[in-house]
């Protein structure tokens, strides 16, 4: 086995080489694979009941239900928050905030700067959710494993204190 290259920087050996970060490097996040383990189990039990038990009114409750946390989502965190697509008086940014609650994705700040840093550095290894690293780590396999360093490191380089300042913001993330 061949030694390592090292350099001698005032009396220290510093390793020449790095260890490239990669999806398959990145440690898992073991909370949120048990909790969509569990949460997956659940759905199967729960699309035998909605197929074979459920009452109508409850089916469209559930319909309405999830029409509401996907305008929650998309009007709210994508459109109004991420991209500042249009402008809304606090009742709407209070009801969109109740939506993107149901939705369960984070909270509106979260959610928004995640997306800024993917428009901002997209498909790179700053990107969240890199394209890159594969269809199933695009859509899901980025919630599972701790995020790139890069990601963290030019996240921050992103402004989000619009949305800091947004009262309604503050109170969902407290």
């Amino acid at each position: 086995m061949a030694p390592r290259q090292t350099s001698v920087t005032a009396g220290a050996m510093i390793p020449l080489t790095k260890t490239k970060v990669t999806s398959n490097t990145l440690p898992i996040v073991w909370r949120n694979v048990i909790i969509f383990g569990i949460l997956h189990i659940i759905a199967i039990f729960g699309a035998r009941i909605a197929i074979f038990e459920l009452p109508l009114g409850l089916w469209l409750f559930g319909l309405f239900y999830g029409l509401l946390s996907g305008l929650g989502v998309t009007a709210g965190a994508h459109r109004l928050w991420s991209h500042r697509t249009y402008k809304a008086k606090w009742s709407l940014r209070l009801f969109l905030a109740f939506c993107n609650c149901i939705a369960g994705q984070n909270d509106i700040y979260e959610w928004s700067r995640d997306h800024r840093v993917h428009h901002k550095f997209s498909e790179t290894d700053a990107d969240p959710h890199n394209v890159n690293r594969g269809f199933f780590f695009a859509h899901m396999g980025w919630l599972l494993k701790k995020k790139h360093p890069d990601v963290i490191k030019k996240g921050k380089t992103i402004d989000c204190g619009d949305i800091l300042r947004d009262p309604v913001v503050q109170f969902q993330r407290r």
